[in-house]
């Protein structure tokens, strides 16, 4: 299965109920990256209709996100 596609399943796997949209705006080859990898840009809207969301709920389901995406192999760039 394509790498990119891998990526955007398991987002829509783990971004949970809060998580309204998705959207993947962006894929960068290049030099500046390295040879054989791609850097994926993601949006994801978070929304709760019977509350505020705090910093704390969003963070737990990024970081749900994030290590599962570290299990592929995948790094974070800052």
């Amino acid at each position: 299965m394509n790498k990119v596609i891998e990526v955007k399943n398991l987002v829509k796997e783990y971004k949970g109920k809060r998580a309204v949209d998705d959207l993947s705006f962006d894929v960068y080859e290049g030099e500046r990256i390295g040879a054989d990898k791609k850097s994926l840009a993601y949006s994801i809207r978070f929304r709760a209709a019977d509350r505020t969301l705090e910093d704390k709920d969003v963070n737990e389901i990024m970081d749900k996100i994030i290590n599962a995406l570290k299990k592929l192999g995948a790094e974070l760039r800052a």
